[in-house]
């Protein structure tokens, strides 16, 4: 039971933090759902309820516009009995005067008769700013015009008298007469019934913009019509009734008329369109508003007169109520009032999303008090496993320091120090990327080794031994020191593990003893790298009044031994075998090429798509009969980290045509390429020793060869 795995594991104070908001979260999600919800639904009915008495409030205010104007009609048609024969006289228009100054929402009254079309007029003058009177010209003084159209004299005469108040005439006009009251809507609408007949919207002649006319007739005892009164009600006064009962601050209320015009909107302006030179009233469903066009369109297809959808080209959500006026009103008109659904559940919105983030702020602090509680009591033991981790990784620099007043906590806490001072003495003896694989993938400590393919290094540093002479042992090994310090941290940088020092070099390997599939491409960067470092520290050096450290490079790849070698008491991880001979020897023949980093031909197949080469040719070198094939490492490829420069580029272009010139035999060719070369690079060591060998060849072709010999290493 005790020996039962468990594949799922889970920090201590982070469990407790999980279980609390495993709980809270849920709960706090499902009040804050149910509260949202209600409220959405009490904002829902909140918003019909304005709707409806929106719808309620313009009926009011509608009729309280109208019933007014039936009392005026109605006193006039009293009024045109009584004066009858006097009716055909400028004075029988004072009293209609009178009448507009007391009701300022009447447009416009008069009458027509109905034997010659005779037509008495009041109208209120538009003030300046506003549509003015539709083909005339009025004073500026002028409040009202009064409009007769009679016969004079044979000749029908259209009289506009402008006048500031009763008596005082400021212009007059006389146009051409072409309008017969006979022929309007209101005058056939106040013929059909003998009570008051409201009309359809129609465009006032006088003004050319929309409103109503309500009018009746006047007859005779045995029904012969002498006239008609009428009074008008301009489409702005309607508008401004509906300008004040809008619903939300995005909503709308509108009236549409038995034809589905727009019979009244917030917006005067838009109700009338221009249909091939002639204004006409707007129909609904082809109105410049898109919510309202699409709203109407929408009951028409049947969705009901109380419904939610998405409106307009955003296709935000609205709410659309459509309420007939009521049936003894006389007219067959219909108000829509359209709520944007944001106007109401919006604040709710944002009220519910301020709750849900005061809740999580304070689920945030609860469990950031779990957690520093949890933490109190787990610490020693994080401590503990983060100490772990460190010599796993094999960070041995600090000190244990966990302090824990639990006695078994205390003892381990004591037992690891203990142990991490013994691998730090440790580490300072044996390669870091020995002991690291020691710990990470248990290499024993028996003595032995396998064969591997290994990457090779081995650096010198040219002429130390003899500068160094004249320096106090105290400056060579601080200066060596530091020299290695910055070598080891690129190698360790780049997976290489030193194996050893030796006096001013150093020896590196690269596969071992963890696996590396990239050992070579990785020894070649770990080569570039150094080559840059060390290029500060001389730069430092020299600064300072030191000898610089110009470095050697050899690097190999090649399959050799590696394990540990010794005695069972005392051993060393190292490498052995040829490989690491000719690694060392290609070192050395860095100083006759007179270059820092020569590579084999095994190295450079091996990397060749990442990194600039030079080819050499192959050489012998000294204690050695195998001629082995050499390349200078130039540069990484592209834009890679030490990349080589387009000079770097430029001098191996011209050397490879010089060196595939040698390859071929073609010795005067290739002499008079490596010249060339030579007279550009004239320090290039190596175009100096190949130009010597190429010159021998053409001296005596039958014994050429293309190895270069070395017996000094």
């Amino acid at each position: 039971m005790f020996g039962r795995t468990v594949s799922f594991r889970v920090k201590l104070r982070v469990g407790i933090a999980v279980m609390f908001l495993s709980f809270m979260l849920p709960l706090t999600a499902i009040m804050t759902g149910a509260l949202y919800r209600q409220n959405s639904h009490l904002a829902v009915q909140l918003a019909e309820a304005a709707m409806d008495n929106t719808t309620s409030d313009v009926v009011g205010g509608v009729r309280a516009l109208l019933s007014p104007m039936a009392r005026v009609v109605d006193l006039s048609v009293a009024f045109g009995k009584a004066e009858r024969d006097s009716l055909r006289r400028v004075e029988g228009l004072r009293p209609l005067v009178d009448v507009l100054d007391k009701f300022t929402d009447l447009y416009a009254l008069f009458f027509g008769f109905a034997k010659d079309g005779a037509f008495y007029e009041v109208i209120r003058v538009p003030p300046p700013g506003q549509p003015g009177l539709k083909n005339r010209n009025p004073p500026a003084s002028a409040r009202y015009a009064l409009r007769i159209i009679d016969t004079i004299d044979g000749e029908r005469v259209d009289s506009w008298i402008y006048i500031a108040k009763w008596g005082e005439v400021v212009g007059v006009e006389r146009p051409k007469a072409t309008y017969d009251p006979r022929t309007r809507p209101w005058y056939a609408a106040a013929l059909a019934t003998s009570e008051i007949a409201t009309s359809s919207l129609h465009v006032f002649s006088s003004i050319g913009r929309p409103g109503l006319t309500l009018s009746r007739q006047l007859a005779t005892d045995d029904g012969e019509v002498i006239a008609v009164f009428a009074a008008d009600l301009s489409v702005e006064t309607l508008s401004r009734v509906l300008a004040e009962h809008r619903v939300g601050g995005n909503g709308v209320v509108f009236i549409l008329d038995e034809q589905q015009r727009l019979l009244g909107h917030p917006e005067p302006d838009r109700v009338l369109v221009d249909v091939n030179g002639h204004l006409e009233i707007a129909k609904a469903v082809d109105f410049s508003d898109p919510v309202l066009a699409d709203a109407v369109r929408k009951r028409t297809a049947g969705a009901g007169d109380r419904f939610r959808a998405p409106l307009g080209p955003k296709g935000e959500e609205y709410m659309v109520s459509f309420s007939r006026f009521p049936e003894n009103f006389g007219k067959d008109w219909t108000i829509g009032v359209i709520a944007a659904e944001s106007d109401f559940v919006g604040p709710l919105r944002r009220a519910s999303a301020m709750i849900v983030l005061i809740g999580l702020t304070f689920l945030v602090l609860a469990s950031i008090a779990v957690v520093w509680v949890s933490r109190l009591l787990t610490k020693p033991i994080q401590a503990l496993t983060e100490e772990t981790d460190r010599i796993r990784n094999l960070d041995l620099a600090s000190e244990v320091k966990v302090r824990s007043s639990v006695l078994e906590v205390q003892t381990l806490a004591e037992a690891l120090g203990t142990m991490k001072t013994a691998l730090r003495s440790f580490g300072a003896y044996v390669p870091k990327g020995v002991l690291k694989g020691i710990v990470d993938s248990g290499v024993g400590t028996e003595v032995g080794g396998e064969r591997r393919e290994l990457t090779i290094m081995f650096t010198d540093v040219k002429g130390f031994t003899r500068t160094s002479e004249n320096m106090a042992p105290e400056d060579v090994l601080n200066q060596l020191s530091i020299y290695f310090e910055g070598i080891s941290r690129v190698l360790d940088a780049h997976n290489g593990v030193i194996d050893k020092f030796i006096g001013d070099g150093v020896m590196a390997m690269w596969n071992a003893p963890q696996l590396d599939a990239d050992h070579v491409v990785n020894a070649c960067a770990a080569m570039l790298a150094c080559r840059a470092i060390i290029h500060h520290l001389n730069t430092d050096l020299v600064a300072n009044n030191y000898p610089p450290m110009p470095t050697r490079f050899g690097l190999h790849t090649a399959v050799a031994v590696v394990g540990n070698v010794g005695s069972h008491d005392r051993m060393q991880y190292t490498a052995l075998g040829a490989a690491v001979n000719l690694a060392s020897r290609v070192e050395s023949l860095n100083k006759p090429f007179g270059t820092e980093m020569l590579v084999t031909g095994a190295v450079e197949e091996a990397a060749r798509e990442r990194f600039v080469f030079r080819p050499l040719g192959p050489a012998v070198a000294s204690g050695t009969s195998t001629p082995v094939l050499l390349f200078e490492l130039v540069g990484a490829v592209g834009d890679a980290p030490h990349a080589a420069t387009a000079d770097d580029l430029l001098r191996v272009a011209g050397w490879r045509e010089a060196y595939v010139a040698y390859v071929d035999g073609d010795w005067a060719r290739a002499a008079e390429a490596f010249r060339a070369h030579h007279r550009r690079y004239p320090d290039d060591l190596a175009c100096r020793l190949l130009l010597d060998r190429t010159q021998l060849n053409a001296a005596d072709p039958e014994r050429a060869d293309f190895a270069l010999h070395f017996s000094e290493k």
